[in-house]
């Protein structure tokens, strides 16, 4: 029982150092709750553990790239600039009144923080 237990526990710890996964994505703050107006495909990564620098480089070349460096005046390629892409999301879920307020990038490692 006890080698069976090892092996499941090496086992877990060979899985948890296989290659891991980033996520990118840009929130608008309010008050009392963030909105996410962007999320972009998983980034793979070498690891979960040692990695984070590699992720939060990948997500701000994306997320810079795809908007001209924080440009919401920035024209995509399908002829919309990027905040009528944010406010257009927001406006499918139902938040009519964006004024004044920033757009964060965020990452996430292999689904924690």
């Amino acid at each position: 029982m006890k080698v069976l237990l090892f092996v499941l526990a090496a086992i877990a710890s060979a899985s948890a150092q296989s290659e891991g996964w980033c996520r990118c994505a840009a929130f608008v703050t309010y008050q009392y709750t963030e909105m996410m107006v962007y999320e972009s495909a998983e980034i793979p990564i070498d690891n979960c553990v040692d990695d984070a620098k590699q992720c939060k480089n990948a997500c701000t070349t994306q997320l810079n790239t795809m908007s001209d460096s924080g440009n919401l005046w920035y024209l995509t390629t399908t002829g919309t600039t990027v905040g009528q892409n944010v406010c257009t999301y927001l406006a499918d879920h139902w938040v009519f009144f964006v004024h004044n307020h920033r757009v964060y990038g965020y990452y996430e490692i292999c689904g924690g923080a």
